[in-house]
């Protein structure tokens, strides 16, 4: 007999605002649901202005496997080839404990919060970017 999944829905939604793009991203993260994640990245990296970064936002996440972290390296990879930043916003150590176990917690450096995440450091100093207000939902189950 096979458990029933999908206790908490997965849910990615891309919000926009100015120049850049956070991806939020709620439920399980895993083989199944990862390509709905993938191709909210490429829409994000393909929508932000630099220095404005893609932020993928995991603080609503409750399982986050193997196939969710290799995704974000991937698009870690395809942000630094556009010249966008890719920064990941996770607080719960469910989340970021893959980071630490693989190494990747230094090459993508987690941001406790959205807002140090949407902080921007330009040649003429910082800049603040306000929380995204344009919402595209996708991945609901």
């Amino acid at each position: 007999m096979r458990a029933e999944r999908f206790d908490h829905p997965f849910r990615v939604e891309r919000q926009v605002h100015g120049y850049a793009v956070v991806v939020r991203v709620a439920g399980e993260v895993d083989a199944l649901t990862v390509r709905e994640l993938k191709r909210e990245i490429a829409v994000g990296l393909a929508l932000a202005t630099p220095p404005a970064p893609v932020v993928v936002d995991l603080t609503e996440v409750e399982f986050f496997a193997a196939a969710g972290l290799n995704e974000l390296h991937r698009g870690h990879l395809a942000a630094q080839a556009a010249g966008v930043m890719l920064r990941v916003v996770a607080c719960h150590r469910h989340v970021l404990r893959p980071f630490e176990i693989s190494g990747l917690d230094h090459e993508l450096r987690p941001c406790r919060t959205l807002a140090e995440a949407l902080v921007v450091r330009t040649p003429n100093g910082v800049r603040k970017l306000t929380v995204p207000d344009v919402t595209h939902a996708s991945g609901a189950r």
